[in-house]
């Protein structure tokens, strides 16, 4: 059977990947390239935040944590080994990591063990063991990595203003869950997710390196087992417009408080504007608070700021918001002083010329990020998940303009849609007062 292959070529700087779906239903995206080492990543569309589902006419509610759970037992092989193993005696690194709505797993290798390594990673996604006994054991190796969690003041933080801005939506909570609801997963409830989560339709392969079509389709032939699945479909709890609570003060031992800056926004039901919405807030997020902004700069000479500051625009399957993290002796000063930025931009406007300098730097930290065959891979991927097409960026790039980021910011900018977090020290000190 002759693979029917797709070229992605961007016009304006004539890179490219090629694309076919397998017999299986896998859907493969190949990006050929010359570095020394080759990676692939294999992902289910399967995340933490999918924990209610129907499948195969029945509806499922399951504890959180059930697909970082099935992350970590897919490693183990039937002999009582693990995949780790494996690839290390190809000299190839392996890993594996879940998010909010998917779960990858990804190995690099030099060229040479490419093939081998992409047989071993295909073969154990799709080889489950599972036995009570495995089960328990990992449910303590995981219980000990939440707490690890637990006790990171940055997670912590990242979660507190989730919690502030969502009342329902599974983005609340760690895709790893928490050390009660992991005790309710089983075997049998692994098998279950996994064969409703884990079929080839449902998979999707990135692969950057030195590969052919032909040769990935041969082995995928091999390695991936035909199967009949059942249509999945996944359920979302309704999540109201308006934030869950506007302030959380959470202490733990930090030197100095981290503060979490959020606002609410919903997911665009079109495509198209929500991949340019999210281009354009990403942008401007960075404009206004990144570290050549007059707010970072103004802060950092009143000593007003620890250390750089994360804003960015994210958007997911059911969610979206635009957040400012940091590190501050003030943080509800610098909270002001963030809701003065977006104030001053909605009465004075984007300036274009400042707004096409930050688009240009914008795309050149994108491309300078392509340094190594995994970065390439793992942006494929989330573009892919995004419903977008890497090799269409440039083109999306250059239809965003100031007028447009405006827009999109008066859109989410609501103040019943906005939160702030803050985790500071557990003796009380450093305690500012909401200014």
């Amino acid at each position: 059977m002759s693979l029917d292959v797709k070229e992605h070529r961007d016009a304006l700087t004539n890179e490219y990947y090629l694309s076919f779906t397998h017999k299986s239903g896998v859907y493969v995206m190949i990006s050929p390239n010359t570095y020394s080492s080759s990676c692939a990543v294999y992902s289910s569309d399967y995340g933490g935040g999918n924990v209610s589902f129907e499948y195969g006419g029945r509806k499922y509610d399951t504890p959180a944590g059930v697909a970082h759970f099935l992350e970590h037992k897919l490693f183990e092989t039937e002999d009582g080994g693990d995949a780790f193993s494996l690839f290390g005696a190809l000299g190839a690194d392996s890993n594996a990591f879940t998010s909010h709505q998917s779960t990858s797993y990804t190995f690099t290798s030099q060229n040479d063990a490419f093939y081998d390594s992409l047989k071993i990673l295909l073969h154990f996604v799709h080889d489950p063991h599972f036995t009570k006994e495995s089960v328990e054991k990992e449910r303590g190796i995981i219980a000990e990595e939440i707490k690890m969690y637990d006790d990171s003041p940055d997670n912590r933080c990242y979660y507190e203003l989730m919690k502030c801005l969502y009342k329902n939506n599974r983005i609340r909570y760690d895709v790893g869950g928490t050390v009660d609801s992991i005790a309710g997963i089983t075997p049998e409830l692994l098998y279950l997710c996994h064969k409703a989560f884990y079929s080839p339709s449902s998979m999707t392969l990135v692969i950057s390196g030195d590969a052919t079509p032909e040769k990935v389709a041969a082995i995928m032939d091999e390695q991936i087992p035909p199967c009949d699945p059942a249509p999945v479909k996944k359920l979302y709890p309704r999540e109201p417009d308006k934030v869950n609570r506007r302030l959380s003060r959470l202490r733990m031992e930090v030197s100095e408080p981290l503060f979490g800056f959020g606002i609410k926004d919903a997911p665009e039901k079109d495509k198209l504007l929500s991949r340019r919405k999210c281009v354009a807030l990403s942008i401007l997020s960075d404009m206004l608070f990144g570290t050549s902004s007059a707010f970072y700069c103004g802060c950092y000479e009143k000593g007003l700021l620890s250390g750089d500051v994360d804003a960015g625009y994210y958007c997911g399957e059911d969610h979206a918001y635009l957040s400012v993290f940091g590190e501050s002796r003030k943080p509800f000063t610098v909270k002001k002083l963030i809701y003065e930025t977006l104030d001053r931009t909605l009465e004075s406007g984007i300036d274009a010329e400042s707004f096409e300098i930050s688009k240009k730097i914008f795309y050149a930290d994108f491309i300078y990020s392509l340094q190594s065959s995994q970065s390439v891979a793992y942006s494929l991927l989330s573009f892919h998940q995004s419903g977008d097409d890497m090799a269409e960026y440039t083109l999306l790039l250059s239809g965003i303009d100031a007028d447009f980021a405006f827009e999109c910011l008066k859109s989410i900018y609501k103040k019943d849609r906005c939160s702030f977090a803050i985790t500071e020290p557990a003796d009380g000190s450093r305690r500012e007062k909401d200014v």
